[in-house]
């Protein structure tokens, strides 16, 4: 019923726009008919003929319109597929408690490396999902600030909101790289632990970072503000210069930072994860 509802409403849509074409068609063919057997006068064929001509006319204008019309409408669909969405930065960004869980978001990663101050709760909560991609064959690289160092205490001071004491925050980050390296005995080549003594500007999650979907997920140090509540975005390889310029700083920290190995200092046993968030510099 719809085809043929379609079909007519084209039939009429053809009519009505070529209508002066059709009805000077049907006047010269009346005119040639009746002539035939009618003789008409001089003055009668004149006023056929103006007629006719203004119906020509006609039909050259309405012609010309339809096909404007018809190329506006065209250009308009055009504007409309080729027309960028709005990409404001709060399009583009969104706090820590928005996003995917980080199962999620790291499910497809061949190799993961991960920057920050103590990762602690990551270390913690996530320590599981770490152990199933290290056996699947994931390569996993944590780049970390050193303990006791002055960019630890920097970060206690001007990034870190969950505490302000120097020694408190670097017991943390001693738990957490134990956790790392409790990693690293148990499938040894496929996870690097490094600590720098440089202060990160930034966390840094890369995933298969030599491919061409590759991806950078960039969480912004702010001054004592929850982790949850940190700004983050990523960027793929089609943000040409954004990438370019995060993978460079990715490669200073690499850079300004040394592998260490299970025996940096004694591993304790496994401890009780817990369920408190994701990334704690």
């Amino acid at each position: 019923m719809n085809k043929i509802k379609n079909g007519l409403c084209a039939i009429a849509s053809i009519l009505f726009e070529h209508i002066t074409l059709f009805a000077t068609i049907v006047a010269s063919i009346y005119i040639i008919t009746t002539s035939q057997y009618q003789e008409y006068k001089t003055e009668d064929l004149l006023l056929w003929i103006i007629g006719l001509l203004g119906l020509i006319a006609t039909a050259s204008v309405s012609e010309k319109y339809f096909k404007l019309s018809k190329i506006e409408k065209s250009i308009c669909k055009i504007e409309k597929i080729i027309e960028k969405p709005k990409t404001g930065f709060d399009v583009l960004a969104s706090t820590r408690q928005k996003l995917a869980p980080l199962e999620e978001r790291l499910a497809r990663a061949n190799t993961i490396t991960i920057t920050g101050g103590s990762l602690y709760r990551l270390s913690d909560e996530y320590y599981a999902f770490f152990e199933k991609k290290l056996s699947s064959g994931c390569q996993i690289e944590i780049i970390m600030v050193k303990p006791n160092s002055n960019a630890a205490n920097l970060l206690c001071d001007n990034v870190v909101y969950e505490t302000k004491d120097y020694t408190e925050y670097s017991r943390k980050i001693e738990e957490s790289l134990k956790r790392f390296l409790r990693l690293k005995k148990e499938t040894n080549r496929n996870i690097q632990v490094r600590l720098t003594n440089k202060v990160p500007p930034f966390s840094l999650i890369v995933t298969d970072e030599k491919e061409a979907n590759a991806l950078i997920k960039v969480e912004l140090y702010s001054y004592s503000v929850p982790t949850r509540e940190r700004m983050q975005f990523e960027i793929s390889k089609e943000d040409s210069s954004s990438f370019l310029f995060f993978l460079n700083q990715l490669e200073v920290i690499r850079n300004t930072s040394q592998e260490i190995d299970e025996n940096y200092f004694d591993i304790e046993p496994a401890t009780t994860a817990s369920n408190s968030g994701e990334l704690c510099n």
